[in-house]
């Protein structure tokens, strides 16, 4: 699938990194290790001079559609306050690091976050702050892939960084020895075979908006910064033409 003609990376001079709620914690949902690698993530990322908006998931408060006892609608809400946790968590380190933050979520949630608002995000972007998004897109039956997707695209981000627990894309399940990686697919192919580490819809708006996205191993040491470099680093998807 990959494709000799694959654009140059790019190094971005504003990007989206989409952080999954497994990146706050485990056994402990709010691990203080976990967060403190997510805070020099992103101090090594303003380090290059790069503006930072990051997207955050909820998975390690809630699951909401894991939760029996709620239909979909319900459990989809309540996941999107599982990332509003997250990101008051991510403000308040940030914060005692002296780095300026907006918190914006599409949920309605006035004494805790602002409501999202794209120019203001790209003022305090261009003012050398961090934006954290919460609420995913204000709707259920959305990622936050798709919200990290929508973002992007209302910040006019270069580059979508989604950090997971494996090296970016494979053919198949990881953890099978049949299953190949992928160094780099267009969005086309990774809505045409199925692929599923981003959903369909995301892949859909970064198509659209043209913004390609990086998939890699967070936990891989430095593997931020070697994204936001450009270097070959985990799956590069990108849109066709």
């Amino acid at each position: 699938m990959s494709s000799s003609k694959t654009p140059t990376r790019i190094t971005p001079s504003r990007a989206v990194i989409k952080i999954s709620g497994a990146g706050f914690g485990g056994a402990d949902p709010l691990d203080p290790h976990s967060i403190n690698y997510i805070l020099d993530q992103v101090n090594e990322a303003r380090d290059q001079g790069i503006e930072i908006a990051l997207v955050v998931g909820g998975g390690n408060i809630i699951r909401g559609r894991e939760q029996k006892v709620l239909s979909r609608t319900a459990g989809d809400l309540a996941g999107m306050v599982g990332t509003t946790i997250n990101g008051i968590v991510l403000r308040d380190v940030l914060q005692s690091e002296d780095v300026p933050v907006l918190l914006q979520s599409a949920l309605p949630m006035d004494r805790i976050t602002d409501p999202v608002d794209p120019d203001r995000a790209d003022t305090h972007l261009k003012n050398g702050g961090v934006v954290v998004f919460v609420g995913g897109t204000g709707n259920p039956y959305f990622t936050t892939d798709s919200a990290a997707a929508l973002r992007a695209g209302e910040i006019d981000a270069d580059l979508i960084l989604k950090g997971t627990d494996v090296k970016g894309v494979y053919t198949g399940d990881p953890s099978e020895e049949s299953a190949e990686f992928l160094p780099s697919l267009t969005y086309e192919e990774l809505v045409d075979h199925e692929l599923g580490i981003i959903d369909v819809a995301a892949a859909k708006i970064c198509r659209e908006t043209g913004i390609p996205m990086v998939i890699f191993d967070l936990y891989d040491d430095g593997a931020t910064t070697r994204a936001l470099k450009g270097e070959e680093i985990g799956t590069y998807v990108y849109p066709k033409g």
